[in-house]
């Protein structure tokens, strides 16, 4: 098993501090310039989406859009781990330690969501940088507030949907 890779918490200052500084069009057809800014390569690129690599293998990243415009910038901050009890705990503790250096960086959360898929959320004027621990890895996003509220009222309805 190769070894496992997350950023130093001087590599996710730097990003955390940077992506909340953003300004960027959310041009879907500028992402190869903002891939560039942050050293970041573009793998594959759609009319709604484009493909990255960056720094831990393709799809490492990903920026999500519809008609041309950008809504998420994401990367994953850690690399897969098995979906095994070993695996969960590895991803509960990473998902800790990287929102404490992000707060640490750029100060405590807005919202904080628990549960089975917990995120911590930073709100900004125009986008939120939201990290959120999956059953294999921690992604770091950049998203819209628009896309975020509507994603958040999506969310809703399918739970009380299920209530």
């Amino acid at each position: 098993m190769s070894e496992w890779r997350s950023p130093s918490a001087t590599e996710l200052t730097e990003l955390v501090t940077r992506l909340r500084a953003l300004d960027w069009t959310w041009i879907l057809s500028d992402v190869p310039a903002l891939a560039e800014r942050f050293g970041w390569r573009v793998l594959v690129s759609r009319p709604n989406w484009v493909l990255l690599d960056t720094g831990l293998g393709a799809g490492s990243g990903k920026v999500h859009g519809a008609d041309g415009a950008a809504t998420r910038i994401e990367t994953r901050l850690t690399d897969f781990v098995e979906e095994n009890a070993d695996g969960a705990q590895r991803i509960r503790t990473a998902f800790a330690e990287l929102a404490g250096v992000i707060t640490a960086a750029i100060g405590e959360p807005t919202t904080r969501i628990p549960g089975q898929w917990p995120q911590v959320r930073w709100v900004g004027e125009d986008s939120t940088l939201v990290l959120a621990q999956s059953a294999v890895s921690v992604v770091l996003s950049l998203v819209t507030n628009d896309r975020l509220a509507r994603d958040d009222r999506n969310i809703e309805v399918e739970r009380q949907e299920r209530a």
